[in-house]
């Protein structure tokens, strides 16, 4: 409970941060942006949407454009801008992601490095015992439990990186932003499908190569068709089967990311409410008022979002170990 609070506390701090400039307009960044067009620094995107309109000079639309910044990518460096100013990206642009997903890597070496070395000590400190019981229970629990110990053993390390690798993305898009380039601008990486559809393409490359190679190719095919089906109802059922071996992936790609966003763009949208409150009070005292639910709303699905970051993780991960095990076992 009182890290929870902390926790809370902190955000309504940063909340507070972010909000003012909204209220005082920004013209300084829209300056500062102009110098960043097309070598990097993701400043111009903040400058584009907000210019220099104060919070009652500037429409609905434009109050949460602002508050969505963040929950969509954008190119930060080495792109190029068309006829309208607009950003163009290319084969080796950098976007907000990518500077959050190395960040994760970085973290992840900080965090699991000392477990690594854990196992050598007598003694090992209370967080380390913390990240070796998740480690062990993801082991026992998700990787054992569906795969069993003789053949789950070797996939242990995948479903260990794949597993904490998403959790860690997701965990660090629930600290607030509070400027507008990395790292103060924080973007949770796994909110879009350009970062879960790859994950999900993994899992389908294994589901494909590790069934192909365990029952044949064409035992693999084979497999997909239940027993016992009449002849007359195989051109039904064969496309039926293959289109399910692609949605798959799929459902693995939307769920994720789709949890991921949606509760960025609800917590975003209650703050946007405050701001477009004040615009219709016309910033009168009684539009404070009017913040106190906003604000309770943003903490509620925030809490919310705390418990999502690891259940998407689990269910990701966990959907992952079936789809392949059930491919490489499909008599089951």
């Amino acid at each position: 409970m009182l890290a929870k609070r902390l926790l809370i506390t902190i955000w309504l701090c940063l909340l507070a941060a972010v909000a003012l400039p909204a209220q005082e307009g920004s013209a300084s960044a829209s300056d500062g942006a102009a110098s960043h067009q097309g070598a990097g620094g993701d400043d111009t995107a903040h400058a584009e949407h907000a210019g220099t309109k104060k919070t009652l000079a500037m429409s609905n639309s434009e109050i949460f454009q602002i508050q969505f910044t963040h929950s969509v990518p954008y190119p930060i460096y080495n792109y190029t801008t068309d006829a309208d100013g607009k950003k163009v990206g290319g084969l080796l642009t950098v976007y907000n992601v990518q500077p959050w997903q190395w960040t994760c890597l970085g973290l992840m070496l900080l965090v699991f490095f000392p477990v690594v070395g854990s196992f050598k000590r007598q003694r090992v400190g209370k967080w380390t015992r913390i990240m070796r019981g998740f480690c062990l229970w993801v082991r026992d629990e998700m990787v054992y439990s569906v795969m069993g110990k003789e053949e789950g053993r070797a996939f242990v390390p995948l479903f260990f990186f794949m597993f904490f690798f998403i959790v860690f993305q997701n965990v660090i898009g629930l600290i607030p932003s509070t400027g507008h380039s990395y790292p103060m601008a924080i973007y949770t990486p796994t909110g879009t499908p350009f970062v879960t559809a790859p994950l999900a393409m993994i899992t389908l490359a294994l589901m494909l190569t590790l069934g192909m190679k365990k029952n044949g190719v064409f035992g693999f095919f084979k497999g997909l068709i239940p027993h016992g089906v009449p002849g007359y109802l195989l051109p039904i059922i064969v496309p039926i089967e293959l289109a399910g071996l692609i949605i798959k992936p799929v459902a693995l790609t939307i769920r994720l990311f789709a949890n991921m966003l949606s509760g960025h763009l609800v917590i975003a949208a209650a703050i946007g409410l405050v701001f477009l409150f004040a615009k219709m009070l016309e910033g009168s005292p009684v539009s404070y008022l009017t913040a106190l639910p906003c604000v309770g709303m943003a903490i509620f699905i925030y809490i919310i979002e705390a418990f999502v970051t690891l259940l998407q993780a689990y269910i990701f991960t966990f959907l992952s170990i079936n789809f392949i095990h059930q491919s490489m076992h499909q008599e089951h």
